[in-house]
């Protein structure tokens, strides 16, 4: 009996070994992903927002954002503006609903035109106007820039074409009564997982009716050795009367591993004034397999015990008393 357990459980170490092998194949494959892509008739915009500070009620302000063609045919585009807001925490975009945060899609304007054709590889300049009126009260106003390119579809008649719409979204503070508000909701950091993946979470709430910015920071490091593992820096803007749920997540991590993570948030608090909040946590990747694995060799070892045990005790009754065999 004893000499199956050690057969099974040094079957369950060199099932451990090649897993561990595997796990190595795996993290290099994993390394060199595809860099390779092509596309026809593409847009990039840049900047990826437009940001007017403070603005007065009266003034009038000019920013400007460029578009080139980084496709292989002419594109044809025509500007609009429409409405910009976010939905629930997930901060999925909506560009159909006014509120009186998107009273600015009123008041935009652009001097060189609505209408432009890029040959590949050309790049135009193209100004937005805002005219604040001198009526309007103080607090964030928001707007998205809308980017529309009309193609024919491939195979259809040539009256029939497709539309790729592009938001640039606008922000901006209108001077007045300004408030900057915003509160800690929730910050965590997930302590275990079977994946390859450090996951961590925070919730911010803007109590104010102005934008501001959060910084979050997540740092990643070897507990054996404390060598840095994974380091980012993210910032994300925080719409007033909303509350932003974000998740910074470390997805190239390794197989297996204890780590330590740090996750550092930068934020507006209740008085308006910059706060950092810090949480630490040991955090242990492993896969199900190789939890198993373990559990079973354990469960094992257990039983040999239990059975080396009992056979101690049979000898022991079996064995007569000295004066009966004499």
């Amino acid at each position: 009996m004893r000499k199956n357990i050690a057969l099974i459980l040094l079957s369950l170490i060199g099932s451990l070994c090649i897993g561990l092998s595997a796990l190595k194949n795996v993290a290099a494959e994993e390394s060199n992903p595809d860099e390779s892509s092509n596309g026809r008739g593409h847009l990039l915009i840049s900047p990826t927002r437009l940001k007017y500070n403070v603005i007065d009620p009266g003034n009038t302000y000019t920013q400007s954002f460029t578009a080139r063609n980084i496709g292989d045919d002419d594109v044809t585009f025509t500007l609009s503006v429409d409405h910009f807001w976010v939905k629930d925490g997930s901060y999925e975009e909506v560009f159909s609903e006014a509120t009186n945060r998107t009273r600015i899609t009123d008041w935009v304007t652009f001097p060189d035109g609505t209408e432009f054709v890029l040959a590949p590889e050309e790049k135009v300049e193209i100004r937005v106007r805002v005219k604040v009126p001198s009526d309007v009260i103080g607090g964030g106003q928001y707007a998205a820039i809308i980017a529309s390119l009309i193609a024919p579809v491939s195979g259809e008649k040539p009256n029939i074409t497709a539309e790729t719409r592009i938001a640039l979204p606008l922000y901006s503070t209108v001077n007045g009564d300004i408030s900057y508000r915003g509160k800690l909701i929730n910050q965590s950091i997930q302590g275990f997982s079977f994946k390859p993946v450090i996951k961590s979470t925070s919730s911010i709430e803007n109590n104010g009716n102005a934008d501001f910015e959060a910084t979050y920071y997540l740092k990643v490091t070897n507990f054996f050795g404390g060598d840095l593992a994974h380091e980012v820096t993210d910032t994300k803007i925080i719409l007033p009367e909303t509350t932003r749920i974000f998740a910074q997540d470390w997805d190239g991590a390794p197989q297996l591993g204890l780590f330590r993570v740090t996750q550092e948030l930068i934020f507006v608090n209740e008085n308006g004034e910059q706060a950092t909040s810090t949480l630490e946590k040991l955090v242990l990747i492993c896969p199900l397999w190789l939890v198993l694995i373990v559990l079973a060799i354990i469960i094992l070892f257990i039983i040999s015990l239990i059975i080396s045990h009992k056979k101690r005790q049979t000898k022991k009754s079996s064995k007569k008393p000295s004066w009966e065999q004499s």
